[in-house]
């Protein structure tokens, strides 16, 4: 018979196997995406003629929403469901740096 600490170690495992799975879905999806534009399947280049605050905007939240999933999961945990107002605080602050970096250098 399993004791209630089995069933809830099973139970967290089972949520960080969830968010890795989200996590690889979505870093499967950004890598996608960039590959399309570089390949150039899309209508255009998107950087042909330099990027604008909007497609930036676009481009730092794929990035920084891959971030925030990747060092959540590899907290153990801990900041998925604890800490979560820095979480998205650190997800705020990282869509601005690369946000305003990207509208700079491109």
């Amino acid at each position: 018979m399993p004791s209630a600490g089995d069933r809830q170690d099973r139970n967290e495992a089972l949520r960080l196997f969830v968010a890795a799975a989200i996590a690889l879905l979505l870093l499967i999806v950004v890598g996608g995406a960039g590959l399309y534009y570089l390949v150039g399947l899309g209508a255009s280049d998107p950087f042909s003629a330099g990027l604008g605050l909007k497609d930036a905007a676009l481009i730092s939240f794929g990035v920084s929403f891959v971030l925030i999933l990747v060092m959540a999961v590899a907290s153990g945990g801990d900041a998925i469901f604890g800490e979560l107002p820095f979480t998205i605080l650190g997800f705020l602050i990282f869509f601005v740096i690369v946000w305003l970096m990207i509208a700079w250098i491109f």
